[in-house]
């Protein structure tokens, strides 16, 4: 079955089931992911660098060389796949689809995917024409079951049709309690260059294991933005509305932070906002 009319996401499929061959497919696909967001999170955060270095040689020691050279071949495929759909005029959950196209959601748990249509519909309601966007500044949007990141993406896609830049028009704080989940959303975000923050957690009980930082929340300063925004607002006019507690992306920096209930959708002071970037340079 062809996920969303592109070659790269039918070979990514293939190459995945061929290397599980030998091993687990749900090892093999969370693996991928993995290394893959390592490679990137190493690239920008220098402070969890000497961790996840160690982390990707242990992941590195379980397979031998030539089965290891697939994985950047995946990461290839990924990229020119969500390269393709947004040459063709539009985001999508590329790795959502693949990871239930493997059957590997835990019904048990209750995971089951929001279709990506379905995620589109909701986030073009949220954002509209982009007028509110455009007057009072970026949204904040903050997604407490990020999946592979489909919610996340259908925002970016709304903003993106719009025709606001979302990479300068929003920021988003994700959390999942299941870590390949988050590591789903975080290379995903990351190769669309979303700003965002991908925490390892539960959103019921406010724990958080770990962070991760998307090379645009890293290289776009957000984080001085998002501290400037909190200095102008004050703390009495921040509401709670539908979303189940999760950490602030200002608070989320710290290791120490306590997290706090936050609105799904907020608005904040304007930033400049650059040329949109693409995957590839021309």
């Amino acid at each position: 079955m062809d996920l969303d009319g592109t070659d790269h996401t039918k070979e990514l499929l293939q190459l995945i089931r061929k290397t599980a061959h030998r091993w687990n497919p749900h090892e093999v696909f969370s693996d991928f992911v993995e290394l893959s967001c390592l490679s990137f999170s190493n690239a920008v955060d220098r402070r969890q660098f000497d961790a996840r270095e160690a982390r990707y040689l242990q992941i590195a020691k379980r397979y031998p060389r030539d089965v290891f050279e697939s994985f950047p071949r995946m990461l290839g495929h990924l990229t020119f796949a969500m390269e393709q759909r947004c040459a063709a005029g539009g985001l999508g959950d590329v790795l959502g689809g693949v990871y239930m196209q493997l059957e590997l959601g835990n019904d048990r748990a209750g995971q089951f995917f929001t279709p990506y249509h379905v995620s589109q519909m909701m986030a073009r309601m949220l954002v509209g024409d982009g007028a509110e966007a455009r007057a009072k500044g970026f949204l904040d949007v903050l997604e407490p079951a990020s999946g592979a990141g489909g919610m996340v993406i259908a925002m970016a896609d709304a903003l993106q049709q719009a025709g606001l830049n979302y990479q300068g028009a929003m920021h988003a704080t994700c959390i999942d309690i299941d870590l390949c989940c988050v590591h789903m959303t975080y290379l995903q975000a990351s190769l669309l260059h979303i700003p965002a923050i991908v925490l390892h957690g539960n959103s019921l009980s406010n724990e958080v294991w770990s962070r991760w930082y998307t090379p645009a929340h890293v290289l776009g300063g957000w984080r001085r933005r998002i501290e400037a925004r909190q200095a102008r607002e004050p703390e009495p006019q921040r509401t709670d509305t539908v979303s189940p507690a999760v950490p602030h992306p200002a608070r989320a920096h710290r290791s120490d932070a306590r997290p706090e209930r936050r609105p799904v959708v907020r608005q904040a002071s304007q930033p400049k906002v650059a040329a949109q970037l693409r995957l590839f340079d021309d």
